[in-house]
C-alpha cells in the first residue's frame, strides 16, 4: 500500500511550495500545497518528494520538500481521505432503497444547443420547473434553449441555468423510462455547472435555491471574463507533466500578471488550459512544437476554473454560506469536481460548500472521477442532458464503461 504523508508546515505562508521536478531549481508550480493536505508518495529522494494529491488544494502531483533546517513540512500519515474514510452506503434515494451500481452523470457548459428540450418540454414535471424559472431568471429560458439565437445560449449566463434545467429535464426523461435508475443509483457526479445538477438531483438544494445559484454562477463567471483578456486552450497527446512545465514558461512569458493552469483534466493526455491570453497564445505554439495531437483555442468567454474566476468565486461563496442552513445531506453520493472525492449520504453539507468555493478556481478533476466511480464497482452509466461530450470522453478513460454508457437525450 502507498505511504501517505500529511502536509504539517507551511500555514504561515499559504502553504508549501511545489516544483515541477526534484531539482530545487525547477519551475515554480502554483498554487501552494494547502496546510493539512493529504498526499500520497510516488518517489522520494532524499529530502525531495513526488507526490500525488488526494485531498486538499494545489498541484495535483509535483515535488515538495519534506522539511527545511529544523522544521518539518510533511510526515507520514495513516490518515485516510475524509470524503472516502465512509462506507459505501446500503439505502439511497428518497425511499431508501438498496443502490444499483448506476452513475448518473451530468455534462456541462459546452453541451447546449439550440432547440434542446423540445422533446421534453411538456413533461409535467419539466413545465413546473420553466415556470418557477421564468419567476427566478426574470426572462423565458426556454424560449432561449428552442430559438436561440446560438450566439445568445453560448452566453455564460444564459447558458448554465440553460443546462442546468436541461439536466434535471433529463432526469425526468429517465424517471419515464427506468425510475429505478433515478431513485436507486449510487453515485452521481457533474462536468463544472452539472456538479451543481448532480446536487439538486441528489437533495443537496432544492430546484429554486440551485437554480439562483446557478443564475449566480453564471452572471458573476461572465462578469469576471470581462475583466482582462482571457482564453481556454484544449490540448491533447501531451503528458500532465509535461504541460504543467509548459504552464509554467508561459506564466513568465507573460509576466507578473501571467496566469496559466490546467482548468479540466477530461480524458489520458486531454486537457483544458486557462489563463490570460498572452500566456495561452503561447502555450499553443509551444504545445504544436512538442507534438501535441491537438492545440485548439476554446470558443468560451472566460478561463473557467483559474485563479482569474476569483471575483465569481468570492460571489458564489458569500452565496453559498447564505444558502448552508438550507442544504441537506445529498441521498445518493456525489463526486465533487475539486477534489474527485465522493460525498456519501449522511456528510455534512458544510463539506460539500467547502468543495464548491474552490471549484471556479480550481481544475475540475473528471478523469481521476470517472476513474475512481469505475473502481467502486459502477457497471453502467447514464449521460443526463443535452448531447454526448460525457460519453465521448468516457470512451478514451475506459472504452468498456463507455460500452455501458447511455445517453438520456434533451
Amino acid at each position: 500500500m502507498a505511504q501517505n504523508w500529511e502536509i504539517v508546515g507551511g500555514a504561515d505562508k499559504g502553504g508549501v511550495i511545489v516544483r515541477a521536478g526534484a531539482d530545487t531549481k525547477s519551475a515554480q508550480l502554483e498554487p501552494r500545497l494547502s496546510f493539512g493536505a493529504l498526499i500520497e508518495q510516488i518517489d522520494l529522494k532524499a529530502d525531495r518528494l513526488n507526490y500525488k494529491l488526494i485531498e486538499g488544494t494545489g498541484p495535483e502531483e509535483g515535488w515538495i520538500a519534506i522539511k527545511i533546517t529544523g522544521k518539518e513540512l510533511a510526515v507520514k500519515t495513516d490518515r485516510l481521505p475524509k470524503a472516502a474514510g465512509g462506507p459505501l452506503p446500503s439505502k439511497v434515494g428518497p425511499n431508501g432503497e438498496a443502490p444499483l451500481p448506476i452513475a448518473l452523470l451530468f455534462p456541462g457548459q459546452g453541451s447546449q444547443y439550440v432547440k434542446m428540450m423540445d422533446g421534453i418540454k411538456s413533461n409535467p414535471a419539466v413545465k413546473d420547473m420553466l415556470t418557477k424559472a421564468n419567476s427566478i431568471l426574470g426572462y423565458d429560458i426556454l424560449d432561449i434553449c428552442l430559438n436561440g439565437p446560438e450566439e445568445k445560449l453560448e452566453e455564460t449566463r444564459y447558458c448554465q441555468p440553460a443546462m442546468f434545467i436541461g439536466g434535471l429535464a433529463g432526469i425526468e426523461k429517465l424517471r419515464e423510462d427506468r425510475p429505478e435508475a433515478v431513485t436507486r443509483c449510487s453515485t452521481m457526479a457533474g462536468l463544472s455547472l452539472g456538479e451543481y445538477t448532480a446536487l439538486c438531483a441528489a437533495g443537496v438544494f432544492s430546484f429554486e435555491d440551485g437554480l439562483k445559484l446557478v443564475k449566480l454562477r453564471g452572471e458573476a463567471m461572465q462578469e469576471a471574463a470581462s475583466m482582462g483578456e482571457q482564453n481556454m486552450l484544449s490540448i491533447a497527446g501531451l503528458e500532465k507533466a509535461k504541460i504543467n512545465e509548459l504552464c509554467q514558461q508561459a506564466k513568465q512569458k507573460d509576466g507578473s500578471s501571467g496566469v496559466c493552469q490546467i482548468a479540466n483534466e477530461l480524458f489520458p493526455k486531454g486537457y483544458a488550459i486557462g489563463g490570460t491570453k498572452k500566456a495561452i497564445e503561447w502555450l499553443k505554439e509551444a504545445a504544436e512544437k512538442e507534438g501535441a495531437l491537438q492545440a485548439k483555442i476554446l470558443k468560451t468567454s472566460g478561463a473557467f476554473h483559474t485563479p482569474l474566476m476569483q471575483p465569481a468565486q468570492d460571489k458564489l461563496s458569500a452565496a453559498l454560506e447564505e444558502m448552508l442552513p438550507r442544504m441537506k445531506s445529498p441521498v445518493h453520493t456525489v463526486w465533487m469536481n475539486a477534489s474527485a472525492s465522493p460525498m456519501r449520504p449522511g456528510c455534512e453539507p458544510r463539506d460539500i460548500v467547502n468543495l464548491l468555493q474552490k471549484q471556479l478556481t480550481n481544475p475540475v478533476l473528471w478523469e481521476p472521477t470517472m476513474v475512481q466511480l469505475i473502481k467502486e464497482g459502477v457497471t453502467e452509466f447514464y449521460e443526463v442532458g443535452p448531447m454526448k461530450q460525457i460519453k465521448a470522453m468516457m470512451k478514451r478513460i475506459d472504452p468498456n464503461a463507455w460500452k455501458q454508457t447511455t445517453n438520456v437525450h434533451v
